[in-house]
């Protein structure tokens, strides 16, 4: 059976962070693919939401040259609010031969109490988490076992750990701060060329 990596955001933009989850996955040995999937209309995230069609274009961007990394556009293409457990529920059906990882970061298994259908969530796929700096990682570590008492299956990666997030990268850009370092640079051209996030274009200068 397949192993594949699910990394799945409003990448809203993408980052180095993600990238670097995506490769610690690969190089763990956990999965043999990342698939990114960028959301359409994710449940919690609308406000500064760049248009799905910008952000599915910086998720090719960002991947381009990296090995067995694919973009899946299920959830730019579905209409309606998106939820985890119907694409997982989709994906299976689509991929049969193929066990699903999500990729989360340990911010995000704080709050996985939260997600819809959290029950079919964890029985429809398993976790691979990246410990996020300033977490507890007793605490991190706590909470996944009881999520494994639960019957989620849930490992950790020993990826570098990178205090990115969009909403810093978004504030610098609306500042006229650098990315160096932040995002792939051909997303940083990109962002600069359509005048998101508040830059402008050569055009508006």
């Amino acid at each position: 059976m397949r192993q594949i990596g699910l990394m799945g955001g409003s990448f809203n933009p993408i980052h180095c962070g993600h990238l670097n989850m995506a490769r610690a996955a690969l190089a763990s040995g956990a999965v043999g693919q990342v698939l990114f999937l960028p959301s359409g209309n994710p449940p919690h995230k609308h406000e500064g939401l760049e248009d799905k069609r910008h952000r599915l274009a910086m998720a090719y961007l960002a991947i381009e040259g990296e090995e067995n990394m694919a973009v899946c556009t299920e959830e730019i293409e579905r209409g309606g609010v998106i939820y985890t457990v119907d694409t997982l529920g989709i994906l299976t059906k689509r991929m049969p031969d193929c066990r699903f990882h999500y990729l989360i970061g340990a911010d995000t298994l704080r709050v996985l109490h939260t997600w819809r259908r959290i029950e079919d969530v964890i029985r429809l796929c398993a976790f691979l988490v990246v410990m996020r700096p300033g977490e507890d990682e007793a605490q991190v570590r706590a909470d996944a076992e009881a999520w494994r008492a639960r019957g989620a299956q849930i490992a950790f990666l020993p990826a570098v750990q990178m205090d990115i997030s969009s909403t810093e990268i978004r504030r610098r850009l609306a500042e006229g701060g650098t990315l160096e370092g932040l995002v792939p640079h051909q997303v940083e051209q990109y962002i600069r060329a359509q005048g998101l996030y508040g830059t402008k274009t050569d055009e508006t200068r």
